[in-house]
């Protein structure tokens, strides 16, 4: 698949952009953060939503890189995408399209243990003025084919239907805080189930992205795209607890929600990449079946998240 390149043109728009940083906050320092993103944007504010109670290590880089840094303190539920939905329930209402809606939004979680997958920040920036979506990471390779970190395919793109009749999880547990008793969700079965539930809308297509680890950059007039309702839906099911399985339906869902892309785009990125398209395996969900490399239209391709 071809890589999509950083435009020099747009990479000088999005400098007259206002950035807004929104960090979900446990354990681990956020110094890694303004040497990330630079000092070329212009970043407007950065909010850290504490979840653990803990120390938060690099603050004093953050106040030097934003001239405002609020601390928010949380109870420790539903993870990152709970944080994010959180925020953007507070915002909603003052998000004006016309005014404010170019702004970027980045959503990350405080750890940078991914960091040699991040994108060059200049190539999330221009996607996201493209899309209205970017991953900050490129897809990870589970799925037994040849994958090599050199080879960044723009995103992950799954089989919707598949995705939604099959995705559930049993049981997760990545870290020794993380409780397990309260896991499964008793509510929903699927990811199908819950997205309907919650009302997202979405355009129809035969394939949907999927932006993995939790971190990511959307245009705030994406964040109009579902109802207030919806997002509320939305931050009440990821409450549950701190360790659900809604919050894995949640992780896979932001980028058909938050991207800028209408019914008759999805089908034209179908007919390119559908046959590509990953399957559910071993309950994580794979990259595309093949690596192979594919012509993709500048249409198409401006349309495509990271």
């Amino acid at each position: 698949l071809e890589l999509m390149e950083a435009s020099n043109g747009i990479i000088e728009d999005m400098k007259k952009v206002n950035i807004s940083i929104v960090v979900s906050h446990c354990e681990e320092s956020l110094g890694w953060i303004p040497g990330f993103i630079g000092k070329d944007y212009s970043i407007r504010d950065i909010t850290i939503y504490s979840k653990c109670n803990n120390k938060i290590h690099g603050r004093k880089k953050l106040e030097n890189f934003s001239p405002t840094v609020q601390v928010i303190r949380l109870p420790n539920v539903g993870r990152c995408d709970h944080t994010y939905a959180y925020w953007i329930n507070q915002h909603f209402k003052s998000i004006n399209k016309e005014v404010d809606g170019n702004d970027i939004v980045m959503f990350l979680k405080d750890n940078n243990r991914d960091y040699d997958m991040y994108h060059p920040i200049d190539l999330i920036f221009s996607h996201v003025s493209k899309s209205g979506f970017a991953c900050v990471t490129g897809p990870h390779c589970n799925c037994n084919i040849k994958c090599r970190h050199g080879l960044h395919v723009p995103m992950i793109q799954h089989k919707r239907e598949y995705l939604f009749q099959n995705f559930s999880l049993d049981q997760y547990q990545r870290l020794e805080r993380d409780e397990v008793h309260a896991f499964k969700s008793e509510q929903y079965s699927t990811i199908g189930e819950w997205k309907e539930d919650m009302g997202f809308i979405i355009p129809e297509s035969e394939t949907m992205p999927v932006c993995y680890r939790g971190l990511f950059a959307a245009q705030k007039k994406q964040i109009l795209n579902q109802s207030e309702g919806t997002w509320m839906k939305m931050e009440t099911s990821l409450s549950r607890g701190n360790n659900i399985e809604e919050g894995h339906y949640a992780e896979r869902i932001w980028g058909a929600i938050l991207s800028d892309v209408d019914n008759e785009t999805a089908r034209a990125v179908d007919e390119v990449l559908s046959h590509y398209a990953a399957s559910i395996s071993n309950g994580v969900g794979c990259g595309f079946k093949a690596m192979k490399y594919v012509k993709i239209s500048p249409e198409v391709k401006s349309s495509i998240a990271l």
